[in-house]
């Protein structure tokens, strides 16, 4: 798949509940190739091949991002804020951002003042300025519910290396789209169904809604993981880095069959796979989507990247191209007769 489409994404504003606009963009990409495509209403949108298959193998990707929200209108015209997702607040401080309304992007930039040049500040501190010096100004400008985000989309920092603001997850959207592509040009018979799902940087309704609407075989959830060596200190956590390949993440709900064939797969194929440990829940949308009606058989595989939730941050291309390979070829491995069944 061409770079152009994952550029177009990471261009495209999609703060959680407002993923209305990049969806259009999926279906319209996707529409040409697949044999079908399914909208439901949270605002997934699931691309399938092969639906007659009795065979149903969920690729799943969020397509939201982590962004802010204004809340109220001071007198003065500058805007209270509120936080969508697990945001850094810190980070936005005297930072130009944009602000998605109906009438299209507003410019504006978040008030840096010297009392709370703190470590830690709460999102509730942060003030939205438009240039404007009065409540009925702002609001021919903006409405409250608006969505805010960094002005910034991506930045090609070398022929491998990504860099951008919501890689987390529009990367994992990219990579499954990518490997249902892949899986087609193999000619694959089993049935692929790749979800961009909404959601699971807040509520992770997507998820919770997608799999009573395919009941899956069996589902590959795809995010980003930390790549180790930007932390502070490695502490007791995985050692995962940027550029040594996709992680399979072992343990808690990931089913043990599937992990082994994924492991069986990278082997064959040449494909670098490195190992992450999952003790708790995952944070991901693998969490709800196992759970769903008798339980889904699944998996997480993850991109490795760097300071996540900011808007630099950064992956590899390469990691991506390996991680879309070694899911079309898990697709081929999956039939009738694989059992999941971890006492079988």
């Amino acid at each position: 798949m061409e770079r152009e489409f994952l550029y177009e994404l990471l261009s495209t504003p999609s703060v959680s509940g407002n993923e209305i606009e990049i969806q259009k963009k999926v279906i319209k990409k996707m529409k040409p190739f697949v044999d079908e495509i399914i909208t439901d209403h949270v605002g997934n949108v699931i691309s399938i091949i092969n639906p007659q298959s009795k065979i149903k193998i969920l690729l799943d990707a969020h397509i939201d991002e982590i962004g802010l929200t204004i809340t109220n209108v001071k007198e003065d015209g500058r805007c209270k804020l509120d936080e969508i997702g697990s945001i850094r607040p810190s980070l936005y401080l005297g930072q130009q951002v944009q602000v998605i309304t109906k009438n299209g992007i507003v410019p504006g930039v978040i008030a840096q003042y010297r009392p709370i040049q703190k470590d830690k500040i709460d999102a509730s501190e942060l003030e939205l300025d438009l240039g404007t010096f009065s409540k009925e100004e702002t609001l021919k400008k903006v409405e409250i519910g608006d969505y805010v985000i960094h002005n910034s989309t991506y930045l090609k920092l070398s022929d491998s290396i990504l860099a951008g603001r919501a890689l987390d997850d529009k990367i994992g959207v990219y990579a499954i789209l990518n490997a249902l592509e892949m899986a087609k040009k193999l000619n694959v018979t089993q049935g692929v169904y790749a979800s961009s799902t909404v959601g699971e940087e807040t509520t992770a309704n997507g998820a919770s809604a997608l799999g009573s609407l395919i009941e899956p075989t069996c589902a590959i959830v795809v995010d980003v993981t930390t790549d180790t060596s930007s932390l502070p200190s490695l502490n007791n956590h995985d050692e995962i880095y940027l550029g040594k390949g996709p992680t399979l993440s072992v343990g808690t709900i990931m089913n043990k069959k599937l992990v082994e064939i994924v492991k069986k797969v990278a082997k064959e194929q040449n494909i670098p796979l490195q190992i992450s440990t999952t003790t708790y829940r995952t944070w991901t949308n693998a969490d709800k989507i196992h759970y769903t009606g008798k339980g889904i058989p699944t998996i997480l595989l993850n991109i490795p990247e760097r300071y996540m939730h900011s808007c630099a941050e950064i992956v590899s291309m390469e990691d991506v191209d390996n991680l879309s390979k070694l899911i079309a070829y898990t697709i081929k491995e999956i039939t009738l007769n694989t059992e999941f069944d971890v006492l079988k």
